[in-house]
């Protein structure tokens, strides 16, 4: 039989009380740690600890009080004393106890002189509450950093906790803290899930406004999409909508977009100052955000006063406005709850002048297209009197001869046209006949085009008007000679630097006997044509006109017999391709005017085959056909 001497019935007696109390220990840790592993919400594990600490230890008070280190406060998430919750909201200075866990990041135990100690220290008691007779802390600690203290108290006696107390309270705090660490990192998670869906949200917005803006050339469609967009956006925040412009020459603004709740005339008598002298004069400008009525003060308004609003400024450029004083803002885009305060997020403002900003470049992009649709306007009306000017250069109608058809047409590439044709009667019986092409195209060579013309016509008639008589003046060479080479000297003196010249073919048709006196001037060679085919090809005699001064043209000579028929054109017509980027065939014209019809019937033809070949392409160039044909002889009229 074995007997225990009482010093060791008494160690074992402590060592299963002290094996008892680790159990119990064991048992309330595994408990919270349950509990904290069901819990991802901050203020629920706060509220789990607290009042499972509140069972356990022999406290009236217990207080669980966060630190941020970056503000050097504490907040008291939760505070109970005698079974009543103790509220402290704000934040606040650690002091006392509580600094010294802080910096120290040791559990700190106060069981007598608890008063005069927490005096020294500066420790603060929160109003309505006991100051203690025993106190312990413990530091709340995350990779550590001491993220808070967790505190017991206990009003009505000292010494009221031992070191089993510390080590119990320490072990709970520790799991409370990697739970809060866990339930941060969720909720930090969570948020960033909420932005990232929230910010796909506002790009599929933005996305789909800046789809329809790209489709909307005029203001009011820009209006409507985007005002419908923010109504259908901030349909559970916003009462009120509305996009506004300024008129600086009223200094007045004008709703574009407006939905609103209430009767309240918002029209052009709505004046700036009511919400435009909220925005900053001056760059850079800023979104104003009504969080709540304490930030209104709009003085003389007839809005009704929202508890909260978003005013975006709208600005199309940096040009001040010194009559109304408001620089460059155009505008405002306004969001306005009358009822609740601080119903709109920061995000609500981003979303807003995101779109707003949208809008500004959609309304400028919409403002050049009118200003330029408005310059397209007014020069298709200058081309078009230019076309009518040209048209008056060209012959009204074409001379009817006696034994002589004569046809001519202009198709021109552009508004107007570098070549023209002319066909004009001489004195002593003669016409002339022109056919040119100037270089270049467009309004340039339609300005020289009348140059050209009307210097052929002025210097081929020099004895008319001059009322000259000389035999040598007369002559059809010599009208050819003076009218090419005084055009030719005359556009390379006074407009050689422009690089302005023409081809010109010019021929004096004796309508009696069928000589036809010509010069070309670089022009692609005419083509004499009989019932045969080609009889003559009138080749160039000189350079174009307008390249080298002081030129000596050659004349040459060529008489019609019956049924001849003068083909003249220009590149234009050779120059016209099919989709594949194959040419005319200028043959296919020569068989054309072989037919045995009227000269006109065989002019349309040609141009009609001609916009059969270039049918599907562009026209690159003018095209122009002069022909002539002698139909039998000459017979003075009686």
């Amino acid at each position: 039989m074995t007997h225990h001497t009482p010093e060791i019935e008494y160690e074992n007696a402590k060592i299963g009380q002290e094996l008892a109390q680790r159990e119990a220990e064991l048992t309330i840790i595994n408990s919270i740690q349950q509990g904290l592993a069901a819990r991802l919400d901050v203020q629920a594990i706060y509220d789990l600890v607290g009042d499972e600490i509140r069972d356990i230890f022999n406290a009236q008070v217990v207080m669980i009080s966060p630190y941020d280190q970056k503000t050097n406060t504490i907040e008291h998430r939760y505070a109970i004393e005698r079974g009543l919750r103790v509220y402290s909201p704000g934040f606040h200075l650690p002091g006392g106890f509580r600094s010294k866990i802080i910096h120290s990041g040791q559990p700190l135990l106060v069981n007598t002189d608890v008063a005069e100690q927490a005096a020294l220290l500066g420790q603060p008691t929160l109003p309505g509450t006991k100051t203690p007779k025993s106190w312990l802390g413990v530091p709340m600690i995350v990779r550590g950093q001491v993220t808070g203290v967790l505190s017991l108290q206990n009003v009505d006696q000292e010494n009221a906790f031992g070191e089993s107390d510390v080590r119990l309270l320490q072990t709970i705090t520790a799991s409370m803290s990697v739970a809060l660490e866990n339930a941060r990192l969720f909720e930090e998670t969570q948020c960033l899930l909420k932005e990232s869906e929230q910010r796909a949200a506002e790009l599929q917005i933005i996305n789909s406004v800046q789809q329809g803006l790209a489709q909307k050339l005029d203001a009011p469609s820009i209006y409507e999409l985007v005002g419908e967009k923010i109504r259908e956006t901030f349909a559970e925040k916003a009462e009120t909508i509305f996009i506004a412009f300024h008129d600086v020459t009223t200094a007045k603004v004008n709703c574009r977009y407006m939905v609103q709740p209430y009767v309240v005339h918002i029209d052009s008598g709505w004046h700036p100052d009511n919400l435009l002298k909220r925005m900053q004069i001056e760059p850079p400008y800023r979104t104003v955000c009504i969080r709540s009525a304490a930030d209104l003060a709009i003085p003389g308004s007839i809005l009704v006063a929202p508890g909260s609003a978003i005013l975006v400024p709208l600005i199309v450029s940096e040009e001040k406005s010194e009559d109304s004083g408001l620089s460059s803002i155009h505008g405002v885009v306004g969001v306005l709850n009358c009822e609740r305060e601080y119903a709109f997020s920061d995000s609500d403002v981003r979303l807003l002048e995101t779109l707003s900003n949208s809008m500004s470049v959609a309304l400028e992009n919409a403002r050049l297209w009118e200003q330029e649709k408005q310059y397209r306007k007014a020069l298709e009306r200058e081309f078009e009197i230019g076309r009518e000017i040209q048209a008056g250069f060209l012959p009204d109608c074409l001379p009817q001869l006696n034994g002589w058809e004569i046809a001519a047409s202009l198709k021109s590439a552009r508004e107007v046209a570098g070549d023209f044709y002319d066909v004009f009667e001489l004195p002593e019986g003669k016409i002339g006949l022109v056919i040119a092409d100037v270089c270049d195209k467009g309004l340039g060579a339609a300005l020289f085009m009348t140059l050209f013309r009307s210097l052929l016509r002025a210097f081929s008639n020099t004895d008319f008007f001059t009322h000259a008589e000389s035999d040598n003046l007369n002559t059809p060479t010599t009208r050819l000679k003076n009218a090419i080479s005084l055009t030719n000297n005359y556009i390379v003196e006074t407009h050689g630097d422009t690089g302005m010249f023409a081809t010109i073919f010019f021929g004096i048709l004796d309508i009696e006997t069928g000589i036809l006196t010509y010069i070309n001037g670089g022009h692609i060679p005419p083509l004499l044509i009989n019932q045969n085919g080609i009889r003559e090809i009138l080749k160039t005699s000189g350079p174009a006109v307008g390249v080298v001064s002081n030129m000596d043209y050659r004349v040459g000579k060529i008489r019609f017999e019956l049924g001849d028929t003068l083909f003249a054109y220009t590149d234009g017509l050779t120059d016209a391709t099919n989709q594949a980027g194959e040419s005319v065939n200028i043959n296919e014209f020569i068989s054309l005017l072989t037919d045995a019809l009227p000269l006109n019937t065989q002019l349309e033809k040609c141009q009609k085959r001609v916009s059969a070949q270039s049918a599907g392409t562009k026209q690159f160039d003018d095209i122009t056909i002069l022909v002539v044909r002698r139909i039998g002889l000459f017979c003075e009229k009686e």
